[in-house]
């Protein structure tokens, strides 16, 4: 029984050992060098598509090197008209950089490896191709991003502007930090009006129009063949708030005293505001849409918290909501931010806007005006390049 268990063993091992594939046993020569030392070998190397976890310009790439004495480095370089520069990579997060190249442009990437005392394999070609197009920068969401403006209280308003929009300086901002050739497109999809769930079943905006979901839009725009950026300004409008900030500054106008506005704002926001009843439905429809960019698309996502409207002025002089409201208004937005963070893919980055933003005056108050929307863009921008 011993002998015949023995030579099963040995009979599956020499099994096993012809059943290896012959490129898995067989690595390529290497130069063997006047001093008995060897040159780096590239057995392989493949670009990946770019990821939301990469840089702008940047994507992965994976190399498969051996070397007797070991790889500590390696170089790349894009090769166009002319051979490119060599570049150093890391060693351990292999990522290339487009920036010296441009965009729907031919070209090729080649790799090298360097041992320890120097000694470079022959350049490897990992790729070639026409390179992607620039990053595509999309904003979503309600009227805070759609760039709504209204002067009159009996005029008609503007539900979509998105040269209005705090998108505009994202846009601009990013640019600045590409070279040229690479700026980034800029598409807006937000709506005035629009809440979580419209995010993902679509619906109409204050001036009559109809949308399908923005989420259905951004997967067709975010091209998995280049980088996407998504910023998403929603949830306010799943709640009544703007019917409570109408009701709010109605109170306040009638009260002469301090102690009347803070009971004027905690009337509004304990009493009136419905978030406790539409709290779980926020969570849960952040989810929805987070998820589905997240798993459909290698945008990066980052979704911008909203701003206190404390102590802006609806007219020259006039402050419906003062300082006697701050804690209410500060209550207000931790409860919506604490409903929409609850929900946000892991994956979803957390914008605060955490700076004082200037309003438009009368009918559009308390929107942001041109300085209010380059504030948040600022603020955008350095979340994105950070």
């Amino acid at each position: 029984m011993y002998k015949r268990v023995l030579s099963v063993l040995v009979a599956a091992v020499v099994a096993g050992i012809t059943a290896v594939p012959a490129t898995a046993q067989v690595r390529p020569v290497s130069d063997l060098l006047p001093d008995g030392d060897t040159r780096p070998v590239i057995v392989s190397a493949e670009l990946l598509a770019p990821g939301r976890h990469n840089d702008l310009l940047e994507a992965d790439v994976i190399i498969d090197a051996y070397d007797n004495d070991g790889v500590v480095q390696y170089e790349y370089r894009w090769n166009g008209a002319t051979i490119g520069q060599a570049h150093e990579l890391d060693r351990l997060r292999p990522t290339v950089s487009y920036a010296t190249t441009s965009p729907r442009s031919r070209y090729g990437l080649q790799v090298r490896a360097i041992d320890v005392n120097s000694n470079a394999s022959d350049w490897f070609t990992v790729w070639t191709g026409t390179t992607p197009g620039p990053p595509n920068i999309i904003v979503a969401g309600d009227s805070i991003a759609s760039g709504y403006t209204k002067q009159w209280f009996s005029g008609d308003a503007t539900c979509v502007d998105g040269s209005y929009s705090y998108g505009t300086t994202v846009a601009v901002e990013i640019a600045s930090m590409l070279p040229d050739a690479w700026a980034p497109t800029y598409t807006n999809i937000a709506w005035a009006g629009a809440g979580v769930g419209n995010m993902v079943d679509g619906g109409s905006d204050s001036c009559g129009t109809t949308y399908e979901p923005q989420v259905d839009q951004i997967r067709r725009l975010a091209g998995a063949d280049t980088w996407n950026v998504v910023v998403v300004t929603a949830g306010i409008n799943t709640t009544n708030w703007t019917q409570v900030v109408v009701d709010l500054t109605k109170d306040t106008t009638f009260s002469f005293t301090k102690r009347g506005d803070q009971d004027a704002c905690r009337t509004a926001v304990r009493d009136r505001w419905n978030i406790a009843e539409r709290r779980r439905y926020i969570t849960e429809r952040a989810r929805e849409t987070s998820e589905a960019l997240t798993t459909q698309t290698n945008a990066q996502v980052y979704w911008t918290g909203y701003y206190d409207i404390t102590g802006t002025e609806l007219a020259p002089l006039w402050v419906p909501v003062g300082d006697a409201c701050a804690d209410q208004m500060e209550y207000a937005l931790d409860q919506l931010h604490g409903a929409l963070r609850d929900g946000l893919d892991p994956e979803v980055t957390w914008i605060d806007i955490d700076r004082r933003i200037a309003t438009q005056k009368w009918a559009g108050w308390p929107h942001p005006n041109p300085e209010g929307h380059r504030t948040i863009g600022l603020i955008v921008a350095e979340a994105i390049g950070r």
